[in-house]
C-alpha cells in the first residue's frame, strides 16, 4: 500500500512566488472572504461559486465550478476554489470514510491548481497546512478512542495515512499510523509506515526497535540487521538495542565476525566502557564465560556507574555457574547409571570431582553478588526497574544459602506473596 500522493509535496507545499495582482476592483473587495485568493475572476461561474461557498451551499458551488472547468479545463482559480469548497465541506462530514473521500478530492483539486498555475503555491500550502492539522487531529482522537474500542485503531491508521499523503516528507504521520496498526493487532500493516518513518528522518528508539523486531520474527534477518545496526549507531550505549543486535549476530552465525570486530575496536580503544561492554556481552551470548567476565569486568572498572556492565558481569558469573551445574547434573546421572559397574575407588573419585565442581559453582554465585548489588544500587538511584537484577540476586542468594537476604529481595524480584 502506498501513501504517497500523485503530486509531490514539493509541488503542493512549496510553490513559486505568490501571485500578485495589480488591480483590485471595489466589487471584488466587497465580495471577498476568508477562503478566497485575492483577485476577481472573469468567469461568472467562479464568482457564483465563491458566493455559494460563502453561503455554505457546497453542492451548488461545485456545480458552478464544474461549469467553469468545462469551458476552461486549465482554470487554475477554479481548481483552487474547488479545493477550498471541498475542504470546507469535509469539515462538516461526520462519517470517516466519506470525510477521507472528500479530502482526497480536495488534494486532487489543489494538485490541478498547482499544475495550472505554480504561482498558487503559497495559498495552497496554507490551505494544506490547515487540512493536515485537521486530519492529524482526527487520527489522534480515533487513536485515543481505541483504548475503549479497538475497532478505532484501523480508523486512526487511515487518518494518519491520509495525513501522510498531505505531507509525505513528514515522519510523524507514518510513526503514528504504524503504532495505530500495532495497537490494532495489524503488525504486517505496520511495516510500510515504519519504513517510511525512518526514511523520512525518524530516529526514535522505539521506531527502530519495533521494525527490527518485526523483521527478525519474520526471519528477515538481513533487514533486521540493517535496522538494529542503524539503531546501534544512533544509541551506542543503549542496552536493549545492543542486546537485540548481539542476539541477531548469534542467530545469523556472525558471532565470530562480530567478536573479531569488537576485539579490534577494544585494542584500539582499551578503556572505552561501551566497547568493552558490547564485546563482553557478545562473549556472554556466545557462552564464553571466562572471556565475558574479563571484558565485562574491565567495562565495570572503566565505568563504575555503568549499571548494565555490572549487571552483565553478575549475569556472566551466574550463567557460568548454571553451565557448571548442568555439568554436575550430567555427571551425577551418569554415576547413578554406572554405579553398579564401578569400583568403590572410582565412585569416590567421581563424587570427589563433583564436590570440587559444586564448590566452584558456589564460588561463582558468590562472585556474582558484588556486581549485581552494585547494579541494583545504580538502577534504584535512577528510578529504573530493578526486577531482572533482583531476580538474579535472588538466585545467587539461594545458591549461597543466604536465606535472610533471599527474603529481603523477594518482593523486588516479583516473587513475594
Amino acid at each position: 500500500m502506498s501513501y504517497l500522493p500523485k503530486t509531490s509535496v514539493s509541488n503542493r507545499l512549496y510553490g513559486a512566488m505568490k501571485r500578485t495582482h495589480t488591480a483590485v476592483l471595489l466589487t471584488c473587495i466587497l465580495g471577498a472572504f476568508l477562503w478566497m485568493a485575492p483577485g476577481c475572476s472573469s468567469d461568472p461561474n467562479v464568482e457564483g461559486a465563491k458566493l455559494d461557498l460563502r453561503n455554505k451551499d457546497y453542492d451548488r458551488a461545485l456545480e458552478n465550478i464544474a461549469e467553469a472547468l468545462a469551458r476552461d479545463p486549465a482554470n487554475a482559480e477554479a481548481y483552487e476554489l474547488k479545493g477550498q469548497v471541498l475542504q470546507a465541506q469535509a469539515a462538516e462530514v461526520p462519517d470517516a470514510d466519506e470525510y477521507m473521500g472528500v479530502i482526497h478530492e480536495m488534494l486532487e483539486a489543489y494538485d490541478a491548481a498547482l499544475a495550472a498555475d505554480p504561482g498558487l503555491g503559497n495559498s495552497v500550502s496554507n490551505a494544506l497546512t490547515m487540512a493536515y492539522a485537521d486530519v492529524f487531529r482526527k487520527g489522534v482522537q480515533a487513536f485515543n478512542r481505541g483504548s475503549d474500542n479497538s475497532d478505532e485503531f484501523p480508523v486512526a491508521a487511515a487518518y494518519f495515512g491520509l495525513a501522510s499523503e498531505i505531507r509525505p516528507d513528514s515522519s510523524g504521520p507514518y510513526v503514528n499510523q504504524a503504532f495505530a496498526f500495532l495497537n490494532g493487532g495489524m503488525e504486517d500493516d505496520a511495516i510500510a509506515p515504519l519504513e517510511m518513518a525512518i526514511e523520512t528522518g525518524d530516529t526514535q528508539k522505539n521506531t527502530l526497535l519495533f521494525l527490527g523486531d518485526i523483521y527478525n520474527r519474520r526471519e528477515n534477518q538481513e533487514k533486521a540487521m540493517e535496522v538494529f545496526g542503524l539503531a546501534a549507531e544512533l544509541y551506542p550505549e543503549d542496552a536493549d538495542i545492543q542486546s537485540q543486535l548481539l542476539n541477531l549476530y548469534v542467530q545469523t552465525g556472525q558471532a565470530e565476525q562480530a567478536m573479531a570486530e569488537y576485539e579490534a575496536a577494544v585494542q584500539q580503544d582499551p578503556n572505552n566502557e561501551t566497547l568493552l561492554y558490547n564485546y563482553g556481552s557478545l562473549l556472554l551470548e556466545a557462552e564464553q564465560f571466562d572471556e565475558a567476565i574479563h571484558y565485562l569486568g574491565r567495562a565495570a572498572e572503566a565505568g563504575p556507574d555503568y549499571a548494565n556492565a555490572h549487571f552483565n558481569l553478575g549475569a556472566a558469573y551466574i550463567n557460568k555457574a548454571v553451565a557448571l551445574n548442568d555439568r554436575i547434573s550430567a555427571m551425577d546421572d551418569a554415576l547413578r547409571e554406572e554405579r553398579s559397574d564401578l569400583e568403590a575407588d572410582e565412585i569416590a573419585a567421581r563424587e570427589a570431582e563433583m564436590d570440587v565442581l559444586a564448590e566452584e559453582r558456589r564460588g561463582l554465585f558468590e562472585e556474582a553478588l558484588a556486581p549485581l548489588t552494585q547494579a541494583r544500587g545504580l538502577i534504584d538511584a535512577n528510578g529504573d526497574d530493578a526486577t531482572a537484577i533482583c531476580q538474579a540476586l535472588y538466585t545467587a542468594y539461594v545458591q549461597t544459602n543466604q536465606m535472610d537476604r533471599v527474603e529481603a529481595v523477594a518482593d523486588c524480584a516479583g516473587y513475594g506473596n
